[in-house]
């Protein structure tokens, strides 16, 4: 199993405590000790990626740009994690933690992943995602105002487009 399947491995019960267990790291790591979270809220992220994937090609055949933008997507506008971020670490944007994790996640996940192209076979995405830190907080304040049906196609192309700035090899050609 690859590294991107880290919420799309075919159990959502599996994912739920994938994501729990990522949210629960991620806090730690940011020496706070409690977070205040809807288990309800999750489950129902993880529904509406799986289940009302926004994509005519489904989860199983999306993109993992499609796959971390449809995640993105619905736990930024879901909101189930209530507990801020401290501010000294995060300053403004400590109260969007809910973007915060997921954009995390997302770069996360796109590490590594394997894209499978037609013409190409598969590609891998070798190099991590990294971003100035005047994007990261534009970025970060977008997503926290993200709409699922509104945004997904935007999202993919933005996760998208900062993949293939990490790993050039990996993009299509430029024609147009």
């Amino acid at each position: 199993m690859s590294k991107f399947n880290i919420l799309y491995s075919g159990d959502q019960v599996i994912d739920a405590l994938t994501l729990c267990d990522y949210i629960d790291e991620f806090y730690a790591n940011t020496d706070l000790t409690v977070c205040d979270l809807s288990v309800p809220k999750i489950l129902g992220v993880l529904q509406a990626t799986h289940q009302d994937f926004p994509s005519p090609l489904g989860v199983a055949n999306a993109s993992p740009f499609k796959k971390v933008a449809a995640f993105t997507a619905n736990f930024a506008a879901e909101k189930p994690i209530y507990s801020p971020l401290l501010p000294h670490d995060f300053g403004e944007l400590s109260t969007h933690q809910n973007a915060i994790i997921a954009v995390s996640l997302s770069i996360d996940a796109l590490e590594g992943a394997v894209l499978k192209c037609k013409d190409r076979g598969e590609v891998v995405l070798n190099n991590r995602i990294t971003l100035s830190k005047h994007y990261w907080k534009d970025f970060i304040a977008a997503v926290s105002d993200t709409l699922p049906s509104h945004h997904f196609d935007c999202l993919s192309l933005i996760y998208e487009a900062l993949a293939y700035q990490a790993n050039p090899e990996a993009s299509y050609a430029r024609v147009i």
